[in-house]
């Protein structure tokens, strides 16, 4: 079966992860070799196939007019915004709107390669998050009496925030995707860094006092990651 080995210092045991794409990748300590992690690949194949079956299913039922390479539209439920995308300008111009909820639009060159529209909504789905979460970020961090250092959004492809040694938080673009409370959630969960640099009991435990329904939360998380739009996730 073919993957795409990763090899990992802080791994402690070989793991499985099946993008959105069906790609199969493994992240395996250092010292693992190639025949171990085959073996272990091959007791995995009726998992990776269900997986595989339940992503496709998903995919299949998906509005191409948001989730294909040149969207006509962009939901970010984080922020209750609707936005329409317009290619090109003047008479030339092609805008895809929903009448009956009109929104603000993103305006994207007309005959560049998908490569290249990909490549500015990406970049346009980072400023709008550095503007509308950054705000957000400061006033819980003041809420709960907690002192971060620089904000930066990136769009990652394996995390939704981390929390650096000297408190610079890196966030995930892609929460403007999920829903105001879960957003809210991954928000709380790395400012809690900030008081607790790991996952120890004592952090869950401010977690779930700053966020009590968190564990519904990285449920949705998960839900939302396997169905973010196309544009979103090409590299």
């Amino acid at each position: 079966m073919t993957y795409r080995l990763r090899h990992h210092p802080r791994a402690r045991r070989v793991k499985l992860r099946v993008e959105r794409d069906g790609a199969l990748v493994v992240t395996a300590p250092r010292g693992v070799r190639r025949g171990e992690v085959d073996r272990f690949v091959a007791t995995q194949e009726g998992w990776i196939a269900r997986v595989r079956e339940r992503l496709a299913r998903q995919r299949a039922g998906r509005d191409p007019a948001m989730f294909g390479l040149r969207p006509m539209r962009i939901e970010l439920p984080a922020l209750g915004e609707h936005w329409c995308v317009v290619y090109g300008e003047g008479e030339e111009e092609v805008r895809h709107c929903d009448s009956e909820r009109p929104g603000r639009s993103v305006h994207l060159p007309a005959n560049e390669s998908n490569q290249a529209t990909v490549l500015r909504l990406q970049d346009w789905l980072k400023r709008r998050a550095r503007r509308a979460l950054t705000p957000w970020v400061d006033e819980l961090a003041e809420m709960h009496g907690m002192d971060h250092g620089r904000v930066s959004f990136r769009n990652q492809r394996s995390r939704w925030g981390s929390c650096s040694s000297t408190g610079n938080l890196s966030l995930n673009a892609r929460l403007l995707f999920c829903s105001p409370e879960a957003c809210r959630y991954v928000l709380i969960h790395e400012l809690v860094h900030l008081e607790h640099p790991n996952h120890s009991p004592a952090f869950w435990q401010r977690v779930a006092e700053l966020c009590p329904a968190y564990r519904q939360h990285m449920r949705e998380l998960k839900a939302v990651w396997n169905a973010l739009p196309d544009w979103v996730t090409v590299a």
